[in-house]
């Protein structure tokens, strides 16, 4: 399988993991009874809207635009784990944060803080949000010089005569998207506590990587 193909197998599956998503979401209604569920809610439509966004941006080769979509999705991916894991410890009210009466603390201090969190069995989020820093793939790190005008995707650019992407780079930021897209589909499941949402969903991305293993393996 080619890269290309890659990419496109990768979009065909995060649009069926989308649609599978909001089947199961729409087979009961949305629990808004508490702030940290109608947070989470909101952070997760606010998601979906961009991640339509960006699959029509990668569709039609705007890639620039994609990646810097990437960032403020990446962001809403990161607030909305923290609401539901520190703030909502703390017993912080949503609407200061709303209004602007409490600040988020900056991308990379969420991160850690989320890396600190341990449930009672002992279970971590096991570097899935240290990944983001520096000392990882530096994903928003990437995305946000790209924002700025700097940064080795311009750098590319800058050394070539023409601005393009390469497959590899284009199957990169894909592959970010439908990660997001998951793991915050996941969050909200268990949320909503919809256990048996939750495992068909868990059952399907299953079913995808090993799929993908599959393919990678074969060429």
């Amino acid at each position: 399988m080619s890269k290309e193909q890659e990419v496109k197998k990768v979009i065909s599956d995060m649009r069926s993991s989308y649609n599978f998503a909001h089947a199961l979401i729409q087979r009961n209604k949305i629990d808004l009874s508490d702030q940290y569920k109608k947070i989470n809610y909101i952070y997760y439509r606010m998601f979906c809207s961009h991640l339509e966004s960006f699959e029509i941006l990668i569709k039609e080769n705007c890639f620039s635009s994609a990646i810097l979509l990437l960032r403020t999705m990446l962001e809403l991916h990161v607030k909305s784990y923290y609401f539901e894991f520190i703030e909502k410890k703390n017993d912080s009210q949503v609407v200061d944060f709303l209004d602007s009466k409490k600040d988020f603390p900056n991308f990379f201090k969420m991160t850690q803080a989320l890396e600190t969190v341990e449930n009672q069995a002992g279970d971590t989020f096991d570097g899935a949000f240290a990944q983001f820093a520096k000392s990882g793939l530096a994903s928003y790190e990437k995305f946000s010089l790209f924002s700025h005008g700097r940064g080795e995707f311009l750098r590319i650019f800058f050394d070539n005569e023409e601005i393009k992407y390469s497959a590899d780079m284009i199957l990169e930021i894909v592959l970010h998207a439908k990660s997001y897209f998951e793991t915050l589909t996941l969050l909200l499941l268990v949320v909503q506590d919809r256990r048996e949402e939750l495992f068909h969903f868990i059952e399907l991305i299953k079913h995808e990587v090993y799929f993908q293993g599959s393919t990678n393996g074969a060429r």
